[in-house]
């Protein structure tokens, strides 16, 4: 400290006291701060994790200049009792303290800022608010890539150098948050404000700081709207409530006159469960952000890394990427991963090889080396096509060759491969190649549950609302439907619900499809048969059912589909079984399904689900009658003498027939 000349007062800050100083001799201001440490091991560890941070070196972090440990004697007033009365001392308290100089910023911070903006009601203009978060996530995407953590972002930590350039400052290391009594003595309320949810149960990790960042913002957009206990009370609320965030962003868009897309970007940062918050990394890829990004110049905006020229003569020289230096395809991709156009010269490589008898070099390392390639250049359509048409491939084979896919259970993959598609959403290619690939791995039950999770049924019902008259988009995505509503619990029952309107129009669209209607009406099973049919919508599935049929009637999997569906409808709802009955078109679904069972009598998968339709109609008396007029019982004797053996439709015709004799 003797270096060190203090010109204001310490004052107390989060974890330790802070004033502002002048080095001895050179004028230089800059910020010292100290921090109690309970003992010797702590300060060498801290200091240990402090040292690291002198190594960041970034336009939009305040650096530290130096650290050191030093003990100081302090005043400290003790109350002891004497024989006669209580009598006050003051004593000196010798404490360890570590020390962090930091440079000094003459424009203040953001904290100031935003009091003052708020003070006057004015609105701080969006074109601010993106140049502050694209300088943050540079920031983050920078620090994380370090393995370093801030912890402790906050306005007040947040320096202002000239005209809409911002610091960030005061980082806090592990050691110093991770025990539960030291962070409820340093950390005042007002500073755990700007904290993750999860950081009060000291988990700390690259989606905490994004957090903070995404609580700042939404400070800064509040201070036309809301008052400074207001809006400390609204980051305390959206911590446990998420309609108090999707309430104030909706106030924001509409009545501050913020954008939709900067309002999407908070509804992503501010996610709760940090499994469902987005990435500094990740927010890369998000159109807005590239915007804030391409504002500050920022590399990460997408400027493309050129290869070396000496590597790009080679590779103009033969189409054969291993060729290249001494390197394996998939080397190749490794050590250039960074570069796009030798990722994309390895893909096309590899599709070459994918048709091959030999096939591609060790499968599982080349899908992981193929999401890489669509995750780091995923703002290159041309990567997506290319990577998904061999993931296409590679899907297949492997779980054609590999029981249940197990091996294809990988949430990275899905993650990058949903991303693609909301990116790229108009590219009807790229769409159809994804959804195919997508529908393959979802197959696989637990597949089907991680893709459910990343909320990607509302994109399938969205492709099937808006591409009604596209079979190559439409037949995918029902296999992508039928997948996620075929898990244990789905998170969006409403959604699944709304989604038989859809599946409705699709099929009344697509009469004459057989392809399409299999998978569609695969799906109208199994929203009957969990349930999701509304009551209103009942007569319009079985209209669309006997439709089907008039249409189709030598398909074998639409019918067995159609009689399964109907038996459902009338097993859930007792008014199905009474719309079963009335006539539509004519004819009513006992006589629809007579004719079915008249037409495939010698199919015992089409006659077991036809029994089964009639089994479920004839545990209701009122359709005891109808049956009976339609002579189903005679029926039903020719069906046991037919498929005499077959355990399932025996046991089926007989309870029938019981039930048929009162």
């Amino acid at each position: 400290m003797e270096k060190y000349k203090i010109l204001e007062e310490w004052r107390p800050g989060t974890f330790g006291e802070t004033c502002i100083g002048e080095e001895i001799g050179s004028k230089n201001k800059c910020v010292l701060k100290k921090v109690e440490c309970m003992d010797e091991q702590e300060a060498n560890l801290a200091l240990k994790e402090f040292m690291v941070l002198l190594d960041l070196h970034h336009p939009n972090i305040c650096p530290y200049k130096e650290f050191f440990i030093t003990w100081d004697n302090k005043p400290a007033t003790v109350d002891m009792y004497l024989a006669d009365a209580m009598t006050s001392l003051e004593t000196l308290i010798s404490s360890l303290f570590l020390y962090l100089v930091m440079d000094y910023s003459d424009n203040g911070h953001l904290d100031v800022m935003l009091r003052e903006y708020r003070q006057a009601k004015t609105k701080i203009d969006e074109k601010t608010i993106q140049l502050f978060l694209g300088q943050m996530i540079d920031v983050l995407v920078y620090i994380h890539k370090q393995k370093v953590l801030h912890r402790n972002l906050k306005p007040s930590n947040i320096l202002i150098k000239g005209k809409d350039t911002f610091l960030i400052s005061d980082f806090l290391v592990e050691t110093l948050v991770m025990d539960e009594m030291k962070l409820k003595i340093r950390v005042y309320p007002e500073s755990k404000l700007f904290m993750a949810p999860e950081t009060t149960k000291f988990s700390f990790s690259e989606k905490s700081d994004v957090w903070s960042v995404g609580s700042i913002i939404l400070d800064v957009m509040t201070c036309a709207s809301h008052t400074e206990t207001e809006s400390s009370t609204l980051l305390q609320v959206i911590k446990a409530d998420p309609s108090g965030l999707e309430r104030v962003l909706n106030t924001l868009q509409h009545e501050t006159g913020y954008s939709s897309e900067l309002c999407e970007v908070l509804q992503r940062m501010l996610q709760i469960c940090p499994e469902h918050r987005i990435t500094a990394s990740d927010l890369v890829n998000h159109p807005y952000i590239k915007i804030c990004l391409t504002f500050i110049g920022s590399p990460l905006a997408g400027i493309k890394k050129r290869l070396p020229p000496e590597l790009a003569d080679k590779m103009q020289e033969t189409e054969n990427v291993s060729a290249a230096p001494q390197l394996s395809v998939t080397e190749y991709m490794e050590k250039y991963s960074e570069y796009e156009e030798a990722q994309m010269s390895a893909l096309k490589h590899l599709s070459s090889r994918a048709a091959h008898p030999d096939g591609l070099p060790c499968e599982g390392e080349v899908v992981r080396l193929i999401e890489q390639a669509m995750r780091l250049h995923a703002d290159s359509l041309d990567i997506q096509l290319e990577g998904s048409k061999i993931l296409k491939h590679l899907v297949r084979k492997v779980l054609k060759e590999s029981e249940g896919g197990d091996g294809f259970v990988n949430n990275e993959l899905l993650t990058t491969l949903v991303g693609a598609v909301r990116r790229f959403h108009e590219s009807k290619e790229l769409v159809f190649q994804i959804l195919s690939v997508l529908a393959t791995m979802s197959a696989n039950s637990k597949t089907a549950e991680l893709l459910e999770k990343t909320g990607f049924l509302q994109d399938v019902v969205k492709i099937l609302e808006d591409s009604q008259d596209s079979t190559d988009l439409c037949t995918p995505s029902c296999d992508l439907l039928w997948s996620m509503a075929m898990t244990e619990r789905p998170s969006d029952v409403e959604l699944l619900k709304y989604s038989v309107e859809v599946i409705l129009s699709l099929i009344r669209n697509n009469l004459y499809d057989v392809s399409l209607m299999t998978s569609a009406f695969y799906c109208l099973w199994i929203l009957c048969l969990k349930g999701y049919v509304s009551e209103k919508q009942i007569e319009p599935v079985i209209f669309v059912c006997l439709e089907c049929y008039q249409h189709n009637r030598i398909e074998n999997v639409l019918i067995k589909n159609i009689c399964l569906i109907l038996a459902n409808l009338v097993r859930n709802y007792e008014v199905a079984a009474y719309q079963a009955i009335l006539p539509v078109s004519g004819w009513n679904c006992i006589h629809h399904a007579k004719d079915i069972y008249r037409y495939f009598s010698w199919n015992p998968e089409i006659v077991e689900n036809i029994c089964i339709l009639f089994n479920e109609m004839a545990q209701y008396e009122f359709t005891l009658p109808e049956l009976r007029s339609f002579e189903i019982d005679e029926i039903m004797q020719e069906v046991k003498v037919k498929n005499d053996g077959i355990r399932e439709i025996m046991v089926l015709a007989d309870s029938i027939l019981r039930k048929m004799k009162g």
